[in-house]
């Protein structure tokens, strides 16, 4: 961002200032969870994640008058950099979030309740994960029993890494409600990857160590979705896709 609006003056330039101090302090709350904390240790300071939103929410506030044009008109190259900026402060949220339901899991401090709510929340998360992949219409009249929050966390995880490492334009769903339970299949014709047994569930695993990323996605989507009472699965094959299967719980 110093080259962008490094010759900027005025509200602009303050705009700047303003969000290269809140990513300092953002720099040193991750520091402080991987060196002070450590990940196995992060489950014993819950402010951590509250630490990070305070940080968070000024900075995005920021990001969105420079984007708006409120502190002045941008150019073409201070508009990419904002728009990096803002990428990178959601990806850092995404893995600190993570980071935060490993350590839970890990202490034993993770546990799950036993709601009722209908499956069109899980689709909706998927969706929005998957950003600009399109997923094939389905019908998601049917309901969940099991913890609402993880296992909406868990299907987040499961678009998350189809939109950051399938390199697909779309993806399809299924579903088939047997009554008792649901069947959720999602499959995408992407790079796919190769993996012996469950060795793609287990924590900071990678198909692809160049990727960005924890490895921690599918890990946490199985242990959400069995610990809400659910099964899941997946095969895939280098440059022919990924088939994930859940199966949930549900009302009749």
């Amino acid at each position: 961002m110093s080259g962008a609006f490094g010759a900027t003056t005025g509200d602009q330039r303050e705009g700047f200032k303003r969000i290269h101090a809140y990513s300092w302090g953002l720099h040193t709350l991750v520091m402080d969870v991987i060196t002070a904390l450590g990940i196995e240790n992060a489950a014993t300071r819950p402010a951590v994640l509250e630490r990070f939103r305070a940080l968070k929410h000024p900075a995005l506030a920021a990001l969105d008058n420079l984007s708006a044009g409120f502190d002045g008109p941008l150019n073409e190259e201070q508009q990419t950099v904002i728009e990096l900026a803002l990428e990178s402060l959601f990806s850092i949220e995404h893995m600190m979030t993570n980071i935060w339901h490993y350590s839970l899991l890990r202490h034993k401090q993770l546990t799950y309740a036993d709601d009722e709510f209908a499956g069109a929340v899980l689709i909706r998360k998927l969706r929005s994960e998957l950003k600009e992949i399109k997923l094939s219409a389905v019908n998601a009249n049917f309901c969940v029993i099991g913890d609402e929050a993880y296992l909406t966390c868990a299907f987040g995880e499961i678009g998350h890494n189809i939109w950051r490492h399938a390199g697909v334009e779309q993806a399809s769903i299924a579903i088939q409600d047997y009554g008792y339970r649901a069947d959720i299949t999602i499959y995408d014709k992407g790079k796919g990857f190769q993996a012996a047994g469950d060795s793609a569930f287990q924590a900071f695993w990678q198909g692809d160590a160049a990727a960005p990323g924890l490895g921690l996605g599918l890990y946490l989507a199985r242990r959400h979705i069995e610990g809400s009472g659910g099964k899941i699965s997946v095969n895939s094959e280098a440059n022919r896709g990924t088939l994930v299967r859940v199966s949930l719980p549900t009302l009749p």
